[in-house]
C-alpha cells in the first residue's frame, strides 16, 4: 500500500508539471466550453458556486474536486437539472464505485443546451434555425493515502456544437482533500481544466480552456447548528477585474468625461472569495445561503444591484433520495435554479 501511494503521488506531481505550461492567464470569464463552469450540484450552487472541500453522499462531487470521492459516494448515483435563462437548460449525472483496494472510480456526464436560434450569414442573410449545445464526459479516480488524506484526478473530454461549427477539447483535473479525524474541519485544493482544445471552431485558432485553481475550507463547530464553507477561487491570477476597462471614458450628467476608479488591492482580493453557510436542522434537513462577490461586482448593475451574487438552497431527504434545491441570483430578476437527486443504489435492492 505504501509503495502504491508513493507511486500515485509521483504520478500526480508529474502530471501537474507537464501541464504547468498551459496554465497562463486563464481565469473566470474567459475560455471556451462554458459547460465546464457549471456548478457540480445544488449544494455548490447554494454556496456561491464553489465548494472544493466538503464531502457529501453525491457522486457529482468529482466535478468539484475528484479527491472528494470516497466511502460516502461509493455505489451512489446523482442527477442534476438546471434551469437557467429562458430556453437554456443544463445538467449532469454521475456514478461512483470502488474496485477492491485500488481506489474509488467515478464517471460523470455534463451538458448544456442553448436551444434553437435564428442563423444568419456574414451578410446578414437568414439561414434558417440552428442550435448550440455542449457536453463533457469525465472519468475520475481517487485514492485515499490515509484515513485523512486523499488524492484524485479527472480526465475530461469536451464536445461543443455552435451551429455549423464543432469544437473538442481534452483536459485534466487534479485535487487533494484532507479531513480532520472528527470530521469537523475539511480542506481541499484542486486545479481544473488543464488541457488543450483538440479541434477549433471552423478555421479559427485554438482557444484557451477555462483553467482555474481553488482552495477551500469547510468546518462545523461541534456545539453549533451551523456549517461554514469558504473558497478562494482562481488562484492562478490575482487581478480578476475587467469591467473597469470596459466602462472607460463615460459621460456624466454634466457632459464631462469620467474614468472609473481603479480597483484597489482589497477589491481584487475579495473578488476571489466565496462564502457559504448552512443551518443544520437535523440529520436530513438544512438551509444554505451563499455569497459570491465577483458575481455581484460583475453582473450587478451600478444602481440597485438587488440580490445579485447571493444564493440559497434547501437540503432534505425523502425516502431513499437526498434532494437539494438551490437558487442563485446572477443579476436582478434572473435566477439560476438547480435540483439535485442523489441515492445509494444498494438501497433499492430487495432484502
Amino acid at each position: 500500500m505504501t509503495n502504491f501511494a508513493a507511486l500515485y503521488k509521483s504520478f500526480f506531481i508529474l502530471l501537474f508539471s507537464n501541464f504547468s505550461t498551459l496554465l497562463h492567464a486563464q481565469y473566470g470569464g474567459t475560455g471556451v466550453f462554458s459547460v465546464l463552469k457549471q456548478p457540480a450540484n445544488g449544494r455548490q450552487a447554494a454556496w456561491g458556486g464553489y465548494s472544493s472541500a466538503y464531502r457529501t453522499p453525491d457522486a457529482n462531487l468529482l466535478l468539484a474536486n475528484p479527491a472528494l470521492l470516497g466511502p460516502e459516494t461509493e455505489n451512489r448515483g446523482s442527477l442534476n437539472f438546471n434551469t437557467q435563462f429562458k430556453g437554456v437548460w443544463s445538467g449532469n449525472g454521475a456514478y461512483c464505485g470502488k474496485y477492491k483496494e485500488v481506489g474509488y472510480f467515478g464517471v460523470a456526464i455534463s451538458y448544456i443546451d442553448y436551444g434553437k436560434m435564428n442563423a444568419y450569414d456574414a451578410g446578414g442573410n437568414s439561414e434558417g434555425v440552428t442550435n448550440a449545445n455542449e457536453s463533457v464526459l469525465a472519468l475520475g479516480f481517487a485514492k485515499p493515502v490515509s484515513t485523512q488524506l486523499t488524492y484524485g484526478a479527472n480526465l475530461k473530454i469536451a464536445y461543443s456544437i455552435l451551429g455549423p461549427f464543432v469544437g473538442t477539447g481534452a483536459m485534466l483535473d487534479m485535487g487533494v482533500s484532507w479531513c480532520k479525524k472528527d470530521s469537523t474541519v475539511m480542506l481541499g485544493f484542486v486545479v481544473k481544466n488543464a488541457g488543450v482544445m483538440l479541434k477549433s471552431y471552423g478555421q479559427n485558432s485554438r482557444e484557451p480552456l477555462p483553467f482555474q485553481a481553488e482552495v477551500g475550507v469547510n468546518f462545523k463547530p461541534k456545539h453549533m447548528p451551523f456549517r461554514f464553507n469558504f473558497t478562494y477561487h482562481n488562484l492562478q491570477k490575482f487581478d480578476l477585474t475587467y469591467d473597469q476597462y470596459v466602462k472607460s471614458n463615460t459621460i456624466d450628467l454634466n457632459g464631462q468625461t469620467t474614468s472609473p476608479a481603479q480597483a484597489g488591492f482589497t477589491n481584487k482580493l475579495v473578488r476571489h472569495l466565496v462564502v457559504g453557510t448552512e443551518l443544520v436542522l437535523g440529520k436530513n434537513f438544512g438551509i444554505m445561503v451563499g455569497y459570491n462577490h465577483q458575481r455581484r461586482t460583475e453582473m450587478g448593475p451600478d444602481v440597485r444591484k438587488g440580490v445579485a451574487g447571493f444564493s440559497w438552497g434547501l437540503n432534505f431527504k425523502i425516502s431513499k433520495f437526498n434532494i437539494t434545491y438551490s437558487s442563485a441570483s446572477y443579476f436582478p430578476g434572473f435566477n439560476m435554479n438547480l435540483f439535485t437527486f442523489s441515492a445509494g443504489l444498494a438501497d433499492f435492492k430487495k432484502k
